[in-house]
C-alpha cells in the first residue's frame, strides 16, 4: 500500500473482530511512529495501552465518569437550559467513548525536554513561551498519532481517534485518581485516545465523507 492510498482509504473503525492485536504488532506501530518529526527531536509521545479486559473496563469507567461529572457541571451552571446541553453531551459521548476494540490506547505528551531550551524556558519565567513549548509537544505527539493510524491501516488494522476521552481530565479529582491508578506522571498531558483492532467486513464498507474543496482549505499569498 502506497502512502496516498493509505491516506485516502483509511476510515475510522468502530466495529472489530473478536481477535486480539499482538503486543509485538502494537510495539511495531509505536516504534515506527517514533520516526515522526518532533520539535528539537524531543520525541515527547507516550502511549499507554489497555488490552486486558480489566484495564479496558477501568478505563471506560473513568471516561464515563468524566461525562457524568461534566453533566453535573452543566446542570449547576445552566439551571434552566442544562437539559439541552446534557442531550448534546450525550450524543457527543457516543463518539468519545471507546467501542469494543481489542486495544484501547491513550496518547500523552511528555513535558518539553530539549536540554538547553527547556532550561532557558524555565528560568525565563515567561508564561507565553512556556505555553508555546507545551503546545509544541502536543503537536509532535499528534503527528506521531497520525503516523500510527496510517501505519495501522497499511497493516489491515482499524483505528479510530477518540478525542472525547479528554473529558475525564477536565475534573481535577478524577484526573488525579486516574493518573495515580495507572502510574502516569502528573506532568504528562493527555493528547487523545485511539482504539485499535482488526475491522469487521461491515466496518470496511464505510464510505468517506465528502472532503472540503481546496478553495476552502488553502490560499496562496
Amino acid at each position: 500500500m502506497d502512502l496516498v492510498e493509505a491516506i485516502t482509504k483509511r476510515r475510522s473503525i468502530s466495529q472489530f473482530q473478536p481477535r486480539d492485536v499482538d503486543r509485538k504488532v502494537i510495539d511495531h506501530l509505536i516504534e515506527t511512529s517514533g520516526f515522526t518529526p518532533s520539535s528539537c527531536n524531543t520525541q515527547p509521545w507516550f502511549y499507554l495501552i489497555f488490552d486486558s479486559n480489566e484495564s479496558k473496563r477501568r478505563l471506560n469507567e473513568y471516561v464515563d465518569e468524566g461525562y457524568q461529572e461534566t453533566k453535573k457541571v452543566l446542570k449547576e451552571r445552566h439551571k434552566l437550559t442544562w437539559p439541552i446541553y446534557a442531550k448534546a453531551l450525550e450524543v457527543f459521548s457516543e463518539y468519545g467513548k471507546f467501542d469494543h476494540a481489542p486495544a484501547q490506547i491513550l496518547l500523552f505528551a511528555r513535558p518539553y525536554d530539549a536540554a538547553f531550551l527547556s532550561q532557558l524556558i524555565k528560568i525565563s519565567g515567561e508564561s507565553e513561551i512556556e505555553r508555546i513549548s507545551q503546545d509544541s509537544v502536543k503537536t509532535s505527539a499528534a503527528m506521531s498519532m497520525n503516523s500510527f493510524v496510517l501505519l495501522a491501516h497499511s497493516l489491515n488494522l482499524g483505528t479510530r481517534v477518540k478525542d472525547g476521552v479528554k473529558f475525564m481530565i477536565e475534573h481535577p479529582e478524577l484526573r488525579a485518581r486516574f493518573y495515580r491508578e495507572f502510574d502516569v506522571p502528573n506532568e504528562f498531558e493527555l493528547v487523545s485516545g485511539i482504539q485499535l483492532g482488526y475491522p469487521t467486513s461491515k466496518a470496511l464498507e464505510r464510505k468517506a465523507h465528502k472532503r472540503k474543496p481546496l478553495e476552502v482549505t488553502r490560499r496562496y499569498v
